[in-house]
């Protein structure tokens, strides 16, 4: 990326420092949950349009069938719709892959010249040591991609942690000029003991996303608090592919892995388009 290019990047994304993003959320949040229909199907409709929503994919196809917004944003897809792959670990979710590889210790890529520790996602030097030297990949969701993430791996849930933060953009022109971007966002980690040892599973919430819900938890514990928060849900069991969570609007989901759990895939790269259930690993 050239100098005058990261620049522009720059000078667009830097006036998010100035904007009042938790109001703006809680604008979007009762936007979203509005059940006026004269409001909520034309804005429906046109999201479908201008996004291209495949809504044939959606066990409810037609926007008439929702009772708002948010309802419609956090569909549920067919059974048939997204088949697993015969893989350890598969994509959560659908979406771009941003950056995937190999910790550097505890470091992880934001982006091209950017890095942040695996304590300060996972908000403390102890969730983050299993995955010293590990690997991780970075799955951004857009407007158009469905919301909800799902275990790559079959697992124990041993904790969750909710950690507040601010609402940046999670765009991948953000990405690339606000350090710390997934450090300094709200997120949900949930980290589950599975047969590859820990595996971490963060949601990372973004500007006018309006929550993280959890199947454990459910719709009214989708914020945090004023401080981090770590719970102990007891005997939650997850299988692979079952249903994690959700975005109320959308954002990005990281996994990070042991050093000693299978490889990522050659065709694993940035910028791909990814689909839930597809393969991630090379066994």
């Amino acid at each position: 990326m050239s100098a005058q290019a990261s620049l522009a990047v720059r000078l667009l994304s830097w006036p998010q420092y100035l904007l009042p993003k938790q109001l703006m959320t809680r604008a979007a949040w009762a936007l979203s949950t509005c059940r006026w229909r004269w409001l909520n199907q034309p804005l429906m409709r046109l999201f479908a349009q201008l996004f291209q929503v495949r809504l044939e994919e959606a066990e409810r196809s037609d926007p008439a069938d929702y009772d708002c917004f948010n309802d419609f944003f956090t569909r549920a897809l067919k059974a048939d719709a997204r088949p697993l792959a015969e893989s350890v670990l598969v994509s959560p979710c659908d979406g771009t892959i941003s950056q995937v590889g190999s910790l550097d210790g505890d470091t992880l890529i934001q982006a091209k010249g950017f890095d942040y520790s695996a304590a300060a996602l996972l908000g403390s030097e102890d969730w983050a040591a299993p995955f010293v030297d590990g690997r991780f990949i970075t799955i951004y969701l857009a407007p158009s991609d469905y919301h909800r993430v799902h275990s790559p791996i079959a697992g124990r849930l041993a904790g969750e942690r909710r950690i507040p933060g601010s609402l940046f953009s999670v765009s991948d022109a953000t990405s690339r000029a606000i350090p710390g971007l997934f450090t300094r966002n709200e997120r949900m980690v949930a980290m589950l003991d599975t047969d590859q040892g820990p595996v971490a599973v963060v949601m990372v919430a973004a500007l006018l996303v309006s929550g993280i819900e959890t199947v454990w938890g459910g719709p009214l514990d989708r914020r945090p608090g004023p401080s981090v928060e770590t719970r102990t849900p007891e005997n939650i069991e997850l299988i692979q592919g079952g249903e994690l969570g959700r975005f109320h609007w959308g954002s990005t989901a990281i996994i990070l892995t042991r050093a000693s759990a299978p490889a990522w895939r050659e065709s694993i790269s940035p910028g791909r388009r990814i689909r839930l259930g597809q393969a991630l690993t090379v066994a």
